[in-house]
């Protein structure tokens, strides 16, 4: 008989809800979390949310200062540059032994993805398109079949999308250098080219990490000088 999967406590569907509202930018990066609006908005009492919102602490999603409140996390070029050199760890090692283990599931997650992902840009969603971005992404890590990769994964990968959906949304990155990127992906998959495919995700990655830096760099530019 096929075993029956425990139900998610209360706090866990609470992070689940919260996690998601970072990642696709409801709430945004830096900004004051207000336990009691989160537990208004999703019609439960504090305590779930405050446990939630000590788990997505330790996954680096929010910060909590005593006396001062909760705030969503602010990233610093170290913290992103060691969040990208992980996921690429990761990534690279899970997508060869999901090509050896279980290709057609790997195959069919990443297709579905990008069914999604042209969808949400065609309706101009950058919510839906970062979503179907980390299902993506997922597919390579569940594929592997490494459950504990995949509660690492699961655990760390919180910050990187968010930081993504904000670069995409608040800085206007480029979706379709993103799109090419996963399309790529995907045809090295196809072809079984295990080497093809951990290279596109490293460079894919690293476009986070540029993106924020290039981010950064505009954002301390003295404004320039009308031309008289």
């Amino acid at each position: 008989m096929k075993p029956i999967s425990p139900p998610q406590s209360l706090m866990e569907l609470t992070a689940d809800r919260i996690r998601e509202a970072i990642i696709v930018g409801e709430l945004q990066l830096g900004s004051k979390v207000s336990e009691q609006r989160l537990a208004d908005a999703l019609s439960i009492s504090r305590s779930p949310v405050r446990e939630a919102l000590a788990l997505l602490q330790i996954e680096g999603l929010v910060r909590i200062f005593p006396k001062r409140g909760t705030f969503v996390f602010t990233p610093d070029e170290k913290t992103v540059l060691d969040l990208c050199d992980h996921r690429v760890c990761l990534e690279s090692a899970c997508l060869q032994m999901a090509l050896d283990r279980a290709p057609d599931t790997l195959l069919g997650g990443m297709r579905q993805a990008m069914e999604d992902m042209h969808k949400a840009i065609r309706a101009k969603d950058a919510a839906a398109y970062a979503l179907a971005d980390m299902r993506f992404h997922r597919a390579i890590v569940t594929s592997s079949g490494n459950l504990s990769m995949a509660r690492v994964y699961g655990s760390t990968i919180g910050p990187l999308m968010a930081l993504r959906t904000h670069l995409f949304t608040e800085m206007h990155a480029d979706n379709q250098i993103s799109m090419d990127q996963h399309a790529a992906l995907l045809a090295a998959c196809e072809a079984g080219d295990i080497q093809q495919g951990q290279a596109i995700i490293e460079r894919h990655v690293r476009m986070l990490a540029d993106h924020y830096r290039r981010s950064r760099e505009s954002a301390v530019q003295p404004p320039q000088s009308p031309v008289t």
